[in-house]
Formats: C-alpha cells, sequence, structure tokens
C-alpha cells in the first residue's frame, strides 16, 4: 500500500486499529454536532504485541476541552485526541496522533479517525478510517476494522458512492466519497459483524 498522505490516516499498522485495512473516506461518520461524547474511553492503554517484539507501545485517549463556561465549568469537545508512543528496542521513541469522532448508530459504537500530523499537532485530516468498538466492564476496548471487502461491494451494488482499486493478492483499496449523512444510514442499516469483520485488536486499559 502507498505511504501517500491519503494513506497515513488508515496505515497504522499495529498502532490504533489493524495493519492494512485499505479504507479511507472523504467524510466521518458523524459530524461534531452529532458525535457522542463516550468519556469510558477515556485513559492510557496498552496493546498485545507479537511475541517477538520487544517494543513497548501505549495509547492515550481523551477528549479535547473548550474554554470553560461563563459559570467556570470545564467544557469538553466531540474531539477525541489519541496519542500513540512506542519505546522502540533500539532506543528512542516515536509517536502517532490522530483525532476521532466517536458515533452510536443502529445499536452500536463506532469511530472515525484521522490522523493529524508528527508530534499531536494541530492539522487538517486527509481522510478517515473506521472501526466499530466495545468497552468491556473492565474498561478494556476491543476494535474492528471496517471491511474494505464488504465496502467494496457496497460500491460495486451502488449502494455506496466511491472507489476501488483491485489488487490481486490483496484486499482491495477503497475511496468513499459519500456524505456523513449516507455514510452513517449505511452502517445503521448494516449487519455489523459483516461490515466489521475479523478478529478484533485488544486494548488493555492501564490508567484512567
Amino acid at each position: 500500500m502507498s505511504m501517500s498522505p491519503r494513506f497515513i490516516p488508515v496505515v497504522v499498522a499495529a498502532t490504533l486499529f489493524l495493519t492494512g485495512c485499505g479504507v479511507e473516506s472523504k467524510n466521518p461518520l458523524s459530524t461534531p454536532g452529532t458525535s457522542t461524547i463516550d468519556t469510558r474511553l477515556e485513559g492510557i492503554y496498552g496493546q498485545n504485541r507479537e511475541k517477538s517484539s520487544d517494543e513497548l507501545e501505549g495509547w492515550h485517549f481523551h477528549y479535547r476541552g473548550a474554554k470553560a463556561a461563563a459559570n467556570g465549568q470545564p467544557r469538553v469537545t466531540p474531539f477525541l485526541e489519541v496519542l500513540h508512543v512506542v519505546h522502540a528496542k533500539e532506543g528512542g521513541l516515536r509517536g502517532d496522533a490522530y483525532h476521532a469522532l466517536t458515533t452510536h448508530l443502529g445499536g452500536h459504537d463506532y469511530i472515525s479517525f484521522a490522523g493529524i500530523g508528527p508530534g499531536g499537532g494541530k492539522g487538517q485530516a486527509s481522510s478517515y478510517g473506521f472501526a466499530r468498538y466495545e468497552v468491556s466492564w473492565s474498561g478494556d476496548l476491543r476494535v474492528w476494522l471496517v471491511s474494505a471487502d464488504a465496502l467494496a461491494r457496497a460500491i460495486k451494488a451502488g449502494k455506496l458512492h466511491g472507489t476501488v482499486k483491485h489488487h490481486e493478492w490483496l484486499s482491495d483499496d477503497v475511496y468513499l466519497t459519500d456524505s456523513t449523512e449516507r455514510l452513517a444510514a449505511f452502517v445503521a442499516a448494516s449487519d455489523p459483524a459483516v461490515l466489521f469483520s475479523g478478529k478484533p485488536l485488544v486494548f488493555h486499559r492501564l490508567a484512567r
């Protein structure tokens, strides 16, 4: 897969969700006005890695704050900020930063995420990736990325607007151009086990 700026949000490779998703969207599943604020997500997580890896990594999830209201109470925005930090086995640190919008559709919770540049600086997102998530009673987070194959079928059937780039040995690359409203309606009406198939990644809560 190309590492062009368009693909940065979805190439999170053992990072935010899953390697090789092959899906990006011009629009998120919800606008700031229609997004939920799911405070269950806030905290610090560790992620299972391959046994052969000596690298340590952590995930910080936190909703961006806003200027306090007139009564002095702090305010929370719908923008979820995600910082991923890796302690590389060869020494030093590297990291990635994302912002996300969470939404509740058809009885399930979803997240639209996009890269915001090195070091977590504020930047303009070029595209979004999608995932479904669940938070367990213990606070652990399970995440399923959207299926490129399922979206490719939807585009070919005329159910969604977008383009599909076929690869012989890999999943298709999908670029969605539909509006937020149409994307949300499609996801809400779909079977999550089909649209967000595959083995979930598990993030273990370390602290709030």
